[in-house]
């Protein structure tokens, strides 16, 4: 009886072993085809500016300049109708973000495709005067 015993302990102890082994393959597998898929591509770039450092135009269209510090090299952005505008996390419309930029030297975070330079928003800090409208 005591060999009984022991030979259902052993089936136990090879199943655990067995179902631990299919666990670490499933595991190296899975961790092989994250590796092996397409690599990731930076999509939308940002610009952590100033609206010192930004001229916007008059009207949203064109061109847009901006750089992140005064030694820094200036970017050359285009708009086109995807572009948005936020205060803090609020829509608005370019008029009032201009409005808003005109206030002081504020933060201001220019995002854009980096492969076409198209602007995809434009983010001024929330700020109590750049609520203020």
């Amino acid at each position: 009886m005591s060999k009984a015993i022991m030979n259902t302990s052993d089936q136990g102890n090879g199943v655990t072993r067995r179902a631990g082994l299919l666990a670490t393959v499933i595991g190296v597998l899975g961790a092989s085809s994250a590796l092996a898929g397409p690599p990731m591509q930076n999509i939308e770039a940002c610009l952590e500016s100033g609206t010192g450092l930004v001229s916007l135009p008059g009207v949203p269209g064109g061109m847009l300049t901006a750089k992140e510090c005064k030694a820094c090299d200036s970017q050359r952005l285009t708009f086109d109708a995807n572009t948005r505008y936020f205060i803090g996390k609020q829509a608005v419309t370019y008029a009032r973000l201009r409005t808003a930029a005109a206030k002081g030297d504020l933060r201001l975070d220019v995002f854009f495709r980096p492969d076409t330079h198209v602007l995809t928003r434009v983010r001024l800090a929330a700020s109590a005067d750049a609520i203020k409208q």
